[in-house]
């Protein structure tokens, strides 16, 4: 809807880029005050959430240009220049975490824990700004909730009204955001606020997938965000089970 946020002369600020600069600082922020109440050192806190960022990012962008690769080979500069696939984010994110903590002696489930409480803020945060550009859309439609995109943005092109899918999932994700908010307080063994991060989202991931109407990659009837989210969905009930047992 609006993919300038503001342009000084030669200087031109993308609202997408402000929202996902913005949404990165606040789930820094979150996570920041949530790891000083689990006593984490501050200089390993800063490094591993820097690292963990920079290969979340580089997964993200990787995993978009593997969905969309017939459109990469024609294209690269401009595949490079757009979007992100979230879930190429969570994967590699997660491996770095993983790999990060170890090197630190800190635990993993822990430092989890306290990125679960400022990734879905920031993540929502994001979303917004995929509204503002017009990317992540919906299918066309004809209900009252479809909105038109400008003609020159991904979500108009086609001059139809479309499902403003990036803003339900923002507001999902900030739902998700309160229940984990006031779960920390009531969790019962670390991974929990993780686990019920993924649990939520994939399972929200997974249905809202069947009105998206952006290039989606695709294997039999499913995207490849829904078979992550199904895989992801399964193995976080197991773990959830397993630590469960342990506490």
């Amino acid at each position: 809807m609006y993919p300038v946020l503001i342009k000084i002369g030669p200087i031109t600020i993308y609202t997408y880029g402000f929202f996902i600069f913005l949404g990165v600082l606040v789930g820094y922020l979150v996570c920041l005050q949530e790891a000083k109440k689990e006593e984490v050192d501050k200089n390993a806190f800063s490094n591993i959430i820097l690292w963990t960022l920079i290969f979340s990012f580089l997964g993200a962008k990787f995993l978009y240009i593997i969905v969309d690769f017939k459109y990469f080979i024609k294209d690269p500069l401009s595949t490079i220049r757009s979007g992100f696939v979230f879930y190429g984010g969570i994967i590699s994110g997660t491996i770095t975490l993983f790999l990060l903590t170890k090197k630190y002696k800190i635990s993993f489930l822990k430092f989890a824990d306290i990125i679960a409480l400022g990734l879905p803020l920031g993540h929502a945060l994001g979303r917004i700004g995929c509204f503002c550009y017009g990317c992540c859309y919906g299918k066309p439609t004809t209900s009252w909730i479809g909105l038109l995109f400008s003609p020159d943005s991904p979500a108009g092109y086609l001059g139809l009204k479309v499902i403003p899918t990036q803003l339900i999932s923002a507001a999902f994700l900030i739902v998700i955001f309160i229940i984990l908010w006031n779960l920390r307080k009531k969790k019962r063994f670390y991974g929990q606020l993780a686990l019920t991060y993924i649990i939520l989202y994939s399972f929200f991931r997974f249905l809202i997938e069947f009105w998206r109407g952006d290039p989606r990659g695709q294997f039999l009837f499913l995207s490849t965000s829904q078979i992550i989210a199904l895989t992801l969905f399964v193995l976080s009930c197991i773990f959830w089970i397993k630590l469960k047992r342990t506490s």
